[in-house]
């Protein structure tokens, strides 16, 4: 399969950049006690945890880390009142104890660091999440010999909130947590206090209506009807993606103000919108016939779709399988040539 220049071009940028500078998302629950603390499996790698602060709640993390490593946490809030979460490092490798906040638990055997936050004039943009965030604290630890962390986020005046926590500096997904992140980008936006019909809304509202435009330019003759069903859903929900990031990134630009790291979402814009819309092209087409270069646009726009997080997994998975399925299937000889059922006498 031969693909195009500029397809390989931005293919190469993709594959380069998006997992070296997004952060892992994970979603914590009940890590209340230090028994309880959420255990981060590789405190080096990035991670962004969106917790939840109830009002006079303190929420745990611990991690281990070794000789040379460093020990990196942060604190966010997409809310703008005066909620600023804060949190206590502590560890055996700590000799100090600081003033602790009441309600938080400090270990037997373990000294404490306070990291009380500080808010922020205006909100920061996350560009591969399309959000505005408020960063309220933040340290660096070397360390200097293998040991166990315990982190306590909180509140100084015991507000409740949501409650972001970023811990590691190394960017890395594995497969399974890269290809459900525009499922976790759902979750994001729902824990930063969006209503579902934001969230969701414009994706469903462009699969919907895209259906009813693929209806009018329907041609009853074609044969090889489920072939341009599943391109043209498949480019429809790569589309709708798109349309779905360009909402968000408006939403947070319109809180951060005008920004140059706005351009990266860019890409998880325009990458969509261009490869989705040219498969409803495809799939439109009076003759649906799959040259090779019509599989390499296939392949191409399913891995770019899949590498900028649009179609949920299965609009990047339809245009892969049609790309490599036998051209008797895609004409639709297969039902010419099935042979009819003969009645029995």
């Amino acid at each position: 399969m031969r693909l195009s220049r500029t397809g390989i071009v931005v293919l190469t940028i993709l594959l380069l950049a998006v997992p070296v500078v997004a952060h892992v998302p994970s979603f914590p629950v009940d890590n209340t006690t230090p028994e309880r603390a959420v255990s981060v499996p590789d405190a080096v790698k990035s991670w962004s945890f969106y917790d939840r602060l109830g009002p006079g709640e303190v929420k745990y993390y611990r991690m281990s880390l070794e000789a040379g490593e460093q020990l990196r946490v942060g604190t966010f809030t997409p809310q703008s009142d005066e909620f600023t979460p804060s949190f206590v490092v502590m560890s055996p490798s700590l000799d100090e104890t600081g003033d602790v906040p009441t309600g938080v638990t400090v270990p037997e055997g373990m000294g404490a660091v306070v990291v009380e936050g500080e808010r922020p004039d205006s909100a920061s943009y996350e560009p591969f999440a399309p959000s505005a965030n408020y960063q309220t604290a933040s340290i660096t630890i070397p360390v200097e010999e293998e040991t166990t962390y315990l982190v306590a986020v909180y509140d100084p005046v015991q507000r409740s909130g949501p409650a972001g926590v970023t811990v590691g500096y190394r960017e890395a997904f594995s497969v399974s947590e890269y290809v459900t992140v525009p499922f976790d980008l759902v979750q994001t936006h729902l824990w930063e206090g969006q209503h579902p019909l934001v969230v969701v809304g414009p994706f469903f509202f462009v699969v919907i209506g895209g259906l009813g435009y693929l209806r009018s330019r329907w041609n009853r003759t074609w044969t090889n009807t489920p072939v341009r069903v599943a391109l043209g859903v498949a480019g429809l929900a790569i589309v709708a993606s798109g349309v779905n990031t360009l909402v968000q990134m408006i939403l947070a630009v319109a809180q951060t103000g005008p920004t140059p790291a706005a351009f990266v979402t860019t890409a998880f814009v325009v990458v969509p919108l261009v490869s989705g819309g040219w498969v409803v092209t495809v799939a439109l087409r009076d003759e649906l016939t799959l040259s090779p270069g019509t599989r390499g646009g296939l392949v191409t726009s399913g891995v770019v779709s899949l590498l900028t997080w649009a179609g949920f997994i299965v609009g990047p998975a339809i245009l892969v399988a049609v790309a490599v399925i036998p051209e008797r299937l895609v004409s639709g000889e297969w039902t010419e040539r099935r042979p009819r059922r003969q009645d029995s006498e």
